[in-house]
């Protein structure tokens, strides 16, 4: 009954991740894109974009075969001029009145969602593997349920702002001082509230993603429970908590070994001190961050599968704590030229973490129905707030 039973499982097979572009051949692409986007003031912005993703696509193997993207830019600098318009019309109210601004923060936060969920379709229906395209089958509704508590504490925000502020003369100190002093509770409220909602936020929006997914039939499916995202964002709070009494200690111990330098040569001491605290202090961020995406990714990946689909993610703290200090050392030695080369050698490390098991026989896979959308407006919404999550 046992050998039955074996002989009728599929069977299973890996598929590695590997990126195989270089920094140089990706800096030739970035710095085309740079100059061709400041000549033309930005508008050349979604093309750079698909040509960036096309390399990157083309250079990221599942298995042997890499992905592909086919995304038009022409399509897409519609959706860049709508993005200009919206966030250029909530600056440009800004000057004009806290009420206005308002008012249009409160039109943006009704149209994000959907906006959201359209640059979500785009992108996955014009990424392919093997020949067949992938689908995103979010609803607008869960769209907005997943950003509900992310744009909360900002109202909290702008409707304090604009409602201590908004009448208030700003040529007189005393009446802001006074404004923004009856202000402050309203402020604590709002952080308060964004603390409390960050974890819930980034739990919905990822169940919101990885259950949207499609691919050949394959419906994506997300175990990771809201309780494991408060559990990682109270641990990162700890880190932090105890990075800022390390950063505290350091301070301390510096001035009580260079004290007299100090007081001495007043001016090359601070200057050596403050170098110390930003090299410091930035050290202690990168390492914070390091963890906190490690973290984030192995908790997303290892919670998402499909009928026949797992993923596997172990990502080290460790190696991406290196690598992002290494990145952020050579950039500031290059003024920034580095950065070609270390966003491929993060993107590299990244997907090198991510292994995918398949049950059964790919090769007889087929396209499930036509997931086609023209919803275009959206391709560049992700990017203002760093949603659009790419490969």
């Amino acid at each position: 009954m046992n050998d039955s039973l074996q002989l009728h499982t599929p069977p299973l097979r890996a598929f590695d991740i590997r990126f195989t572009g270089s920094g140089s051949e990706y800096f030739r692409i970035w710095i085309v894109n740079l100059l061709l986007t400041v000549v033309t003031l930005g508008f050349y912005m979604p093309f750079a974009k698909a040509r960036r993703l096309r390399y990157f696509y083309a250079n990221t193997l599942v298995g042997r075969e890499p992905l592909a993207f086919h995304g038009d830019p022409k399509k897409m600098l519609r959706g860049y001029l709508l993005m200009l318009v919206l966030f250029g019309g909530y600056a440009l109210a800004g000057r004009f009145s806290v009420w206005l601004a308002l008012g249009v923060f409160v039109l943006l936060a009704l149209l994000w969602p959907a906006l959201w969920r359209s640059s979500l379709r785009f992108r996955l229906h014009n990424t392919s593997w093997r020949g067949l395209r992938f689908g995103f089958a979010g609803s607008v509704a869960d769209a907005y349920k997943a950003m509900l508590p992310l744009f909360a504490p900002s109202l909290v925000f702008l409707a304090a702002n604009a409602w201590f502020l908004g009448d208030v003369d700003q040529q007189d100190p005393r009446a802001m001082q006074a404004a923004m002093a009856a202000q402050g509770p309203w402020l604590l409220a709002g952080f308060g509230l964004l603390a409390l909602l960050f974890p819930l936020c980034l739990s919905l929006i990822k169940r919101y993603q990885h259950t949207g997914y499609r691919y050949a039939g394959q419906q994506g499916e997300f175990s990771a429970r809201t309780r494991a995202f408060y559990m990682l964002a109270l641990k990162s709070l700890g880190w932090m908590l105890l990075a800022f009494v390390v950063l505290g200690a350091v301070v301390a111990l510096t001035f009580w070994v260079v004290g007299s330098a100090l007081r001495e040569q007043s001016m090359t001491g601070a200057l050596f001190f403050g170098l110390v605290m930003v090299v410091f202090y930035v050290g202690l961020w990168s390492l914070l961050g390091a963890y906190f995406s490690a973290r984030m990714q192995n908790l997303v990946w290892n919670a998402t599968k499909s009928q026949a689909l797992g993923f596997q993610s172990a990502l080290r703290v460790r190696q991406l704590a290196v690598l992002t200090l290494k990145n952020l050392l050579l950039m500031l030695v290059t003024l920034g030229l580095y950065r070609p080369f270390a966003v491929v050698n993060m993107l590299a490390l990244r997907l090198a973490a991510v292994r995918i098991e398949v049950q059964g026989n790919i090769d007889t896979w087929q396209a499930a129905g036509a997931l086609a959308t023209d919803a275009t407006s959206g391709e560049m919404a992700g990017d203002f707030f760093g949603i659009d999550l790419g490969l």
